[in-house]
């Protein structure tokens, strides 16, 4: 499927705002203004359809009557990715992740089980400003693990949007040495500090594409920068991982691991 057929994205749940009805995202509203009628269908993984009422406010597309059911029978929870895939006739396929990054697929009413693989990750410290603005180094336990050789760039999804390319530098035989290409620019527009860690999330492994948690300086609230790529989770082939990977002796402030289970209590999205 072209990217510019894709109809997806996704929302990270907050009760508070969530609980009785769902705001679609503007961009993809704006961009298919006339896509939905009166009522949308949503289908879960267990195959279970929902009828949801929509009205509209100015340009914003709302989910009302129904939503609450669907919200309350998947006991969607602070954190939680709802993912939206549109497949036509006001429907949309839906599927969820919880705190872990692992899809849930719900059986019987109240019954549920994660049983995607956690996603390949590796996190790196910010420490050298003027090194850490213009490239990063890819520890090369990860990148010989989970990237393919000869790569000529990557995608970091973000939470607007925007897809960014960042072209890569690599070593003779064709492991990823370094993120550089766009870096910078990336590094500038999400505020990126000296201090704070970044953890990349591989979540498709042929044209490597990752989403990317900021955790800010001193410890704070964690806050993700993402965006659903071009399909959804379940269908993108994400890549086998050890546990753990060990840390890059060349790289001081390079810790590599994989996150079976990020603490998303406290994540905002930052556009």
């Amino acid at each position: 499927m072209a990217a510019e057929n894709v109809k997806s994205f996704f929302i990270a749940i907050d009760p508070a705002r969530h609980r009785d009805q769902l705001i679609l995202p503007r961009q993809f509203t704006n961009r298919y203004p006339d896509l939905l009628g009166s009522c949308v269908i949503l289908r879960d993984l267990g195959g279970r359809l929902w009828h949801i009422e929509v009205i509209r406010s100015e340009d914003r597309i709302i989910l009302t009557t129904g939503w609450s059911d669907f919200f309350s029978h998947h006991s969607l929870m602070f954190g939680y990715m709802v993912i939206f895939e549109y497949r036509g006739a006001s429907t949309f396929l839906t599927s969820i992740l919880d705190h872990s990054a692992c899809e849930i697929h719900m059986g019987d009413p109240g019954g549920s089980s994660s049983t995607s693989q956690p996603l390949p990750s590796f996190q790196i410290t910010m420490s050298a400003p003027r090194f850490c603005h213009r490239c990063i180094f890819v520890p090369g336990t990860f990148a010989s693990t989970n990237l393919p050789r000869f790569v000529n760039d990557v995608q970091i999804h973000d939470a607007a949007g925007r897809v960014w390319q960042i072209g890569v530098d690599s070593r003779a035989n064709g492991v990823v040495r370094r993120f550089a290409r766009g870096w910078a620019e990336f590094y500038t527009t999400k505020n990126i500090r000296p201090g704070d860690t970044c953890v990349f999330s591989l979540i498709n492994g042929d044209v490597p594409a990752f989403n990317v948690f900021k955790v800010a300086v001193g410890g704070g609230e964690q806050n993700m920068l993402r965006q659903l790529p071009g399909k959804t989770l379940k269908d993108a082939n994400i890549l086998p991982s050890p546990n753990c990977f060990p840390m890059n002796p060349n790289l001081s402030t390079a810790h590599v691991c994989c996150l079976p289970s990020i603490n998303m209590s406290t994540v905002r999205n930052l556009g």
